[in-house]
């Protein structure tokens, strides 16, 4: 099957030192070790998602008829393990996990269209804040740092003062959500910039001068009162409706439309604001002062940012060891169920690929995924495969040395202390391998060389054993 992993032992190796070096950091700082099914069933991740990765699952159904999915990411399982009871522990808890994820990421602009990939992660439930938020963002940082990456950076936004900022408008929930799905368009200008203005007329957010006029009236009133608006302009046109809707239900639904394209001079105004918004993306410093500005010019409240501040106070404590951080509220990641923080790791090797890896903050996931209660919970994960391309191609010789392996051969009837030897050297740490081929010690030796074995161990048919460096 196309684009799946076939990794010879020499990859092998290198994703297992990856993965070993960065399960020792994570350790090393509280977090536990956990494993979760490959398989899991699909409503799972759609009520995670919001049905977003529902077009890159590899879903089927199973024998007893449920639909199931693999997973495509390991947040869900962990937090539903934590909700049914499975992983306990007191708050919060500091969770880590590896393993391959199975997800359809496209072709073209330096995607592979790979299915399969390798990641390790961690979760943080049961803490909510930006002391929290901040230990996950370095954690992210540091490991990468400790393997030896340079030149990352960490892509910080906040969905929740995304929304707060948005709100100030009295916006739709509709046009907030499309504001906010299309940041990065109109933070890359030009037609694609248009193209968000144009979608938003034919949406109707963005309406022609009377129905501007009736929609933004609309909103304003009371329902009772707006309903009895609409049925004055409706009444002709519905006198002798004869459907299966009533002129009550038509009233209610032509109002219920009005209401949610909601003002269009407010949802020019908040587009013009989200353009603005993602062009002040940059370095924490200043990108934090030109918010300053925005939140200025456009009369919203600057308390909203109070969250940004307390973050970037908690991040001052820790040494991201190089990692640039760069502050960037259009930031969303892509995700339904993130609530606060969001962050991807990006390299300008991988530009145009997806980052590194990333992560968020999902309060209310805990109980969308089952719990009785809720818990504040934030993870991240890397992408082992994309870390491993920036790594230099002498990365792992430092490890040590494991010992030299040893072939053990015999003749036919000397198998048994073949294998006695074998299973003693074994049990001294040193590998060993018994040849069950029947091969002479000529093959023996060229089978040797082959497979880098460094010394052969012939057994005789009277138990002598004669040691050979090859």
């Amino acid at each position: 099957m196309g684009n799946t992993r076939d990794l010879a032992p020499q990859a092998w190796r290198r994703l297992a030192t990856i993965r070993g070096r960065l399960e020792t950091f994570l350790g090393r700082r509280g977090y536990d070790v956990v494993g979760v099914p490959s398989l899991e069933q699909t409503e799972l991740f759609l009520r995670k998602s919001g049905g977003e990765l529902a077009s890159r699952m590899y879903s089927f159904t199973d024998p007893s008829g449920r639909r199931v999915s693999l997973r495509p990411e390991f947040t869900s399982s962990v937090v539903r393990a934590y909700a049914e009871g499975t992983i306990t522990g007191p708050l919060p808890l500091r969770l880590q996990y590896h393993g391959p994820v199975f997800r359809y990421e496209g072709e073209g602009e330096g995607r592979s269209g790979a299915i399969e990939f390798e990641q390790v992660g961690a979760e943080m439930i049961g803490a909510g804040g930006e002391v929290a938020d901040a230990e996950v963002i370095a954690l992210a940082a540091q490991g990468l740092a400790l393997l030896g990456v340079r030149g990352h950076r960490l892509r910080i936004g906040h969905v929740g003062v995304a929304n707060a900022l948005l709100g100030a408008f009295g916006l739709t929930e509709r046009a907030r959500v499309f504001i906010l799905g299309s940041l990065d368009d109109l933070r890359a200008g030009g037609l694609r910039a248009e193209s968000v203005h144009r979608r938003a007329e034919d949406m109707g957010m963005l309406s022609q001068p009377k129905r501007r006029q009736l929609t933004s009236l609309a909103s304003r009133l009371a329902t009772e009162d707006a309903k009895e608006m609409v049925e004055g302009f409706l009444a002709d046109a519905v006198s002798g409706a004869t459907g299966q809707r009533s002129a009550e239900e038509i009233f209610r639904r032509y109002l219920e439309k009005l209401r949610e394209v909601g003002d269009p001079a407010a949802v020019k105004r908040a587009l013009d604001f989200a353009g603005d918004l993602a062009a002040a993306a940059g370095p924490i410093s200043p990108a934090r002062k030109r918010l300053g500005g925005l939140v200025g010019k456009y009369r919203i409240d600057p308390a909203v940012l109070e969250p940004l501040d307390r973050l970037i106070e908690a991040l001052n404590g820790y040494d991201l060891m190089g990692a640039q951080a760069v502050l960037d509220i259009g930031t969303a990641r892509g995700i339904a169920y993130y609530t606060g923080v969001v962050f991807d790791i990006e390299h300008a090797r991988v530009k145009e690929a997806p980052p590194l890896g990333g992560g968020g903050r999902y309060d209310g996931l805990v109980r969308a995924l089952g719990a009785d209660g809720d818990a504040p919970a934030l993870g991240f994960a890397y992408s082992l495969e994309r870390i491993s391309q920036l790594l230099p191609t002498t990365f792992g010789d430092d490890e040590p040395e494991p010992p030299g392996r040893v072939l053990i051969t015999a003749q036919e009837t000397g198998i048994r202390q073949a294998v006695e030897t074998a299973e003693r050297l074994r049990a001294q740490g040193i590998p060993a391998e018994i040849e069950v081929l029947g091969r002479n010690d000529r093959e023996s030796a060229r089978y040797a060389k082959q497979r880098g074995i460094e010394t052969i161990i012939r057994v005789g048919r009277d138990g002598t054993v004669d040691e050979q460096r090859v």
